[in-house]
């Protein structure tokens, strides 16, 4: 199968050189206004090889179309996470301040320049005061009394483990 091949293709250089001599071996031919006249079968071989040629650039064509609608649809799927992480960020810099309504927080957020605690310093009503931590200095109510636990503790006869 192999010899097949081989033999085919040393034979198709021979008959493109073959067709090269007939066609320069031919005398020169003219129509009846004096100008060189066409091969039949010359014209239509350069008719198959250009309609050949043609056909292999509109499928290069074709794909090159179809990788360039991949690569901008990317290149919108970036767009798009690039925008949304953005977003993100901004929410948790807002929630990290404390911020009520961030909704109305990022509508007048443009006009401090993205700045959250210069926004934080001109609108406080969007944020909520930050809550006291820590001890007020007053016993819990429901701490328990010392002295009366340990009266009641003798009485009912139970000994506390300390």
């Amino acid at each position: 199968m192999a010899e097949n091949e081989n033999a085919s293709q040393q034979q198709e250089p021979q008959d493109q050189q073959a067709e090269q001599q007939q066609d320069q071996q031919q005398p020169e031919l003219k129509d009846r206004h004096g100008q060189p006249a066409i091969s039949k079968g010359k014209y239509e071989r350069d008719l198959g090889e250009r309609d050949k040629t043609i056909a292999e650039l509109r499928s290069q064509l074709d794909a090159l179309t179809e990788q360039a609608g991949k690569a901008e649809q990317a290149l919108a799927d970036v767009d798009a996470l690039r925008t949304q992480l953005a977003d993100e960020k901004l929410d948790h810099a807002l929630e990290l301040a404390g911020c009520v309504n961030p909704k109305a927080a990022k509508a007048v957020l443009d006009d401090y320049a993205g700045d959250v605690a210069r926004l934080r310093e001109a609108c406080p009503y969007l944020f909520q005061t930050p809550k006291q931590t820590g001890s007020t200095g007053a016993r819990p109510g429901g701490a328990p009394d010392s002295a009366l636990e340990s009266r009641l503790d003798r009485a009912f006869g139970l000994k506390r483990k300390k």
